[in-house]
């Protein structure tokens, strides 16, 4: 699995992007379905989101594994619902803050974690939640390049290998290159026997003949299998092979 130093500054994009997400609750209509989210409403995926944070505080907490949190708001009023998100967000930030990140700490990936998983993973978790607000509310989705590219490097380099271990293999048989046309970051995914591999440093996609380019958002957002604009999106090589590793179920 693709290694990651810890960022200093993960923990407050993270709280960036849980404030954003309380102030959109807040303008949003809690009784709309989530088209991204088969089954939920707006107020389901506010209280899923809310849940996730205080499971995550438990366990950077405790370095240990935790149990799921059940807890909803006294009230379903937009105001209410995202005062009671806000809270949640902001437990889990002051644990964030105060634990280090190279304390050991569990995750459903490594075997020997560190607790600076957590708050990489929690923005991811609330961006992409984001962008299913906005489509519930016919709000544009809008996530900057640089949490869009790392986004893309969590999705390809952890979350990939969280779901082959739950039986969910991606296809992948030749090597695949995704670049961001607005960055010009590019990733290489290696096919591996155990899960597919992504290349540390790849400067670019050369010995990739399968080959996918979009801005960093609209990649970040299709490895999620959010809606995207068709014709932003540029494959080269093997149509079918590439669509066959985008249609995989990489994420959650």
């Amino acid at each position: 699995m693709l290694a990651r130093e810890p960022s200093p500054t993960d923990v407050e994009k993270f709280l960036a992007a849980a404030d954003a997400f309380a102030v959109a609750v807040g303008w949003s209509d809690l009784h709309a379905s989530v088209p991204s989210c088969s089954g939920w409403s707006v107020y389901d995926l506010v209280v899923h989101l809310g849940n996730v944070h205080a499971w995550a505080a438990t366990i950077v907490e405790t370095g240990q594994r935790a149990v799921e949190q059940n807890d909803e708001p006294r009230s379903a009023k937009p105001k209410a619902v995202s005062q009671w998100y806000a809270a949640k967000a902001e437990d889990l930030h002051e644990v964030l803050r105060q634990v280090p990140p190279d304390r050991p700490c569990w995750n459903f990936v490594d075997a020997d974690g560190l607790a600076a998983f957590w708050p990489r993973r929690q923005l991811h978790e609330t961006t992409i939640h984001h962008v299913d607000l906005d489509l519930a509310c016919g709000r544009t989705p809008q996530v900057a390049a640089e949490v869009a590219v790392d986004g893309v490097g969590e999705v390809l380099g952890v979350l990939v290998h969280r779901m082959h271990a739950r039986g969910h293999r991606a296809h992948l048989d030749e090597p695949l290159a995704l670049r961001a046309t607005d960055t010009g970051d590019t990733w290489v995914v290696l096919p591996d026997a155990e899960a597919p591999r992504l290349e540390q440093r790849a400067s670019s996609a050369e010995g990739a003949r399968d080959r996918v380019e979009a801005p960093a958002d609209v990649l970040y957002r299709m490895l999620w299998h959010r809606p995207v604009d068709s014709e932003t999106v540029h494959i080269e090589g093997d149509d079918a092979r590439v669509r066959a590793f985008l249609d995989s179920r990489l994420t959650p």
